[in-house]
């Protein structure tokens, strides 16, 4: 790990009367402070930042503006920073080919965990583009930290008598930003969204670069990644509501960004005329939040709502059974269990006995949803949830490895009771 100059080395303008390619000479300034008249930036920028600072300087070039401009450079470093400077020479083709041999040849000259400060003032062509593009790899691949990408804005020199140094540091974090967002719609994870606003100004992305949002953010995806089925709604609508009131006045980037996490989580939010009961609300949210899962292929999570939501059956017509009471609680733990099991086993095999109080209680619902059709769509899909709910609740230790076709059977077990919702909801047992 070092800290690491890297520039990019151009021809300049080609002066007729000398016969050569130079840069003309400016004063430059960053932070407050001027440099000595120099024709190139780097010297500048050098100067500036306090001679010694670096353990590397790398000057990138190709064969003609190395021969027009590295020594005369060269010459104009201390004698600290002439010992540490080296240059890579890169060839001239523009074809998809060559770009990608110039970042290669490049990259092999920066460390894992190095310190980069970059300027991309000058170069041949379209190089400093391609470099540019590559930082993100390079903060991902090598773990590289960027504290620094400077542009020198010769062209103002007319201006102000100076030519400012500009950082664009802070532009390179929008690579960050969609990938934490990615990170959130994609996989459920609000953390990267939380580790890249602690590292960005908070200036940037301010839509999303909020704590109570990102906290709310954080709140909701550990709802989801923990199965907790039952706040996963409230939390949703808490979000949603943030959301709401960052996109008021909102950049058209942070719209973007917002509208895809509004995108992703608006069907999970609480809604109006929701009862606390076992009824259409809650089911369709249960599926809303086992597809969620599938499509982020958190089977073992999807597994357990699927499973859940199967018990959760058995308690559309038990009386007094409130989602979030203690006694509702209570009586789900009594009959949900039950009622899968019913589901699980064919009738001839079952143990308990129809004269026991709660399989006496739920025998007229089940034979209801028998003569619906719903109790078969049911038994279709209840083994495989609790085959492969227990394989996952057990780490696969009783079979070898996970079951190749886990992901196949969550879906056509969510199929299924997509299937049953919808039929329950038409005959009127989900209101």
């Amino acid at each position: 790990m070092g800290k690491v100059f890297l520039s990019f080395l151009g021809l300049g303008t080609y002066n007729a009367k000398e016969g050569r390619y130079a840069y003309s000479p400016a004063v430059y300034a960053l932070d407050g402070r001027q440099s000595q008249e120099t024709e190139f930036v780097q010297i500048a920028e050098l100067e500036l930042l306090g001679n010694g600072v670096f353990d590397k300087i790398l000057i990138v070039a190709t064969e003609k503006s190395y021969n027009a401009n590295f020594d005369k450079m060269r010459a104009q470093l201390t004698e600290n920073d002439r010992e540490k400077i080296s240059h890579i020479l890169i060839g001239e083709d523009m074809s998809a080919q060559g770009q990608w041999e110039w970042f290669e040849r490049i990259l092999t000259h920066v460390g894992s965990g190095d310190e980069l400060t970059i300027d991309l003032t000058h170069g041949y062509r379209s190089i400093p583009i391609v470099f540019s593009a590559a930082i993100n790899f390079l903060r991902k691949a090598k773990h590289i930290k960027l504290n620094a990408v400077y542009y020198g804005a010769y062209e103002m020199c007319k201006e102000k008598g100076f030519a400012p140094i500009f950082d664009m540091k802070e532009f390179y974090f929008i690579n960050e930003w969609a990938e934490a967002v990615s990170r959130l719609v994609e996989d459920a994870d609000a953390g990267k969204m939380a580790r890249v606003a602690g590292n960005t100004a908070a200036f940037q992305m301010g839509e999303l670069n909020n704590p109570a949002l990102i906290e709310s953010f954080e709140t909701l995806t550990d709802a989801i990644r923990n199965v907790d089925v039952n706040r996963i709604g409230e939390q949703a609508t808490a979000t949603l509501g943030l959301i709401e009131k960052q996109t008021l006045g909102a950049s058209e980037t942070g719209k973007l960004l917002l509208n895809l996490a509004t995108e992703k989580f608006g069907s999970l939010t609480s809604k109006e005329g929701e009862s606390g009961q076992y009824d259409k609300f809650y089911f369709r949210r249960q599926l809303e939040i086992s597809r969620l899962l599938l499509e982020h292929k958190l089977f073992m999570q999807a597994f357990t709502v699927m499973r859940e939501l199967v018990g959760s059956i058995g308690l559309i017509e038990r009386d007094q059974v409130h989602v979030n009471s203690t006694k509702g609680r209570k009586l789900r733990y009594r009959f949900s269990g039950l009622f899968v099991n019913m589901l699980q086993y064919p009738e001839d095999e079952w143990k308990f006995k129809e004269k026991d109080r709660d399989m006496k209680a739920l025998m007229p619902f089940y034979r209801k949803l028998k003569s619906m059709g719903v109790e078969s769509l049911l038994r279709e899909c209840t083994d495989g949830l609790i085959q492969y709910r227990n394989g996952f609740d057990h780490a696969w230790t009783g079979r070898n490895g996970v079951l190749p076709d886990v992901e196949e059977v969550g879906l056509k077990a969510y199929g299924r009771l997509k299937e049953v919702v919808s039929v329950l909801e038409k005959e009127g047992i989900l209101n």
